[in-house]
């Protein structure tokens, strides 16, 4: 088989993103720039980030981020479910001007999106939704916007270039407020923007490479229904982002678990020789051991694994027949930067199968998702409560 004969948009947007690096920094550090004032940024305390689907993922991401740069004098920061956000979370009166909520979407269409923001901004809270589309929903009900600026791509669905987006978008915005704070000393942004291009270097020098093992891999990937995807700590959205791309490109069914739960409950699948199990890990964290021991259940019980890692099986003190890739290593000082990229070859691997399979991206409007009025992503009541 030709590779190039099985190129299609979700392959050539992760093949993008090393050309995309450089626009991405400066259009999000224009949208920094129009977004929260300064004066105001120092009065912030608390900040809740929030968003559907990918949104959600990214908002996981920064978490760590804001925490290096801002993370001082009895500060919060948290990723929390929108429908959460939006309908359970109790906002205190007397501490809602300290408070920011971070509404994520790259279209700003979501209607819970655009609920979250709404009500938290009911309460007194300031609001910024970082978006692609200053004309959408979210960018209307904020307060504030962060315009990340993404450059135009040729087919832009499903979001991945936007995903890159919204992590830089978030980490360079923990800066950001670092700064403002005093917290983090001036240059804090454009330190964390030369490791952002160091690291997508890294990737760019073996794209090729990880392309091509991806390829190959779809062959045997293409006849599992079933995709299951392993993670800890802030992996953990690489996983779901992975997961969610085999969602909606091949139509797979796919499940995310931690490591100690995997092996507690999926473990005990039925016909695991047919279930794809994606390992994300990084060598350095502190549950090597417990990665390591799932590998080997994992592997154990005849499921073909892939593990995807900035080491190999045997950092985890797993030596098993499975699969692996080694990526790079987030700069020094920037270890939070691993999910910036590390979904890369889980994506390219899933948009191949999506070829190979003959598979429409979100199944084409065929069928019961093409009828009209079934989709509520962006016409679900919106209730302020």
């Amino acid at each position: 088989m030709n590779r190039a004969d099985y190129e299609n948009a979700l392959h050539n947007q992760c093949m993008s993103i090393p050309e995309l690096c450089e626009a991405q920094i400066s259009g999000v550090l224009k949208g920094i720039e129009d977004s929260i004032p300064a004066e105001k940024m120092k009065n912030i305390r608390r900040v809740i980030f929030t968003g559907c689907g990918d949104s959600y993922f990214a908002g996981s991401v920064a978490v760590p981020a804001f925490k290096k740069f801002a993370g001082q004098f009895a500060s919060d920061f948290s990723c929390e479910r929108c429908i959460d956000v939006s309908r359970f979370i109790e906002i205190e009166e007397s501490n809602a001007q300290s408070t920011l909520v971070i509404g994520i979407s790259a279209s700003g269409s979501p209607a819970r999106v655009k609920e979250a923001l709404l009500r938290a901004r009911s309460y007194g809270c300031m609001t910024l939704a970082l978006t692609n589309n200053a004309q959408s929903d979210a960018a209307k009900a904020a307060e504030f916007s962060l315009i990340v600026n993404t450059p135009a791509f040729a087919t832009p669905n499903p979001g991945l270039r936007n995903y890159y987006a919204s992590l830089i978008g978030l980490t360079m915005f923990g800066a950001y407020l670092g700064e403002c704070k005093g917290i983090s000393p001036a240059g804090t942004m454009e330190k964390l923007a030369d490791a952002i291009r160091t690291y997508t270097k890294s990737y760019a020098d073996i794209l090729p490479e990880l392309d091509e093992k991806m390829f190959e891999m779809a062959a045997a990937w293409k006849e599992y229904n079933v995709v299951d995807t392993i993670a800890d700590d802030i992996n953990a959205s690489t996983a779901k982002f992975i997961g969610a791309k085999f969602v909606e490109v091949t139509g797979a069914m796919y499940c995310y678990n931690d490591s100690e739960d995997w092996c507690h409950v999926n473990y005990f699948s039925h016909q695991p020789e047919k279930i794809g199990t994606i390992v994300i890990a990084d060598k350095f964290d502190n549950n090597r051991t417990r990665i390591g021991e799932t590998i080997h259940q994992a592997a154990g019980i005849g499921r073909p694994v892939f593990l995807i890692s900035n080491g190999t099986q045997k950092d985890f003190g797993a030596d098993e027949n499975i699969t692996e890739l080694t990526v790079p290593c987030a700069p020094k000082g920037y270890e939070f930067l691993l999910p910036l990229l590390n979904y890369l070859p889980g994506a390219i691997l899933a948009s191949y199968v999506s070829e190979l399979i003959g598979e429409p991206y979100f199944r084409a409007g065929k069928g019961h998702w093409g009828e009209e009025g079934i989709g509520t992503i962006k016409t679900s009541q919106v209730v302020i409560i």
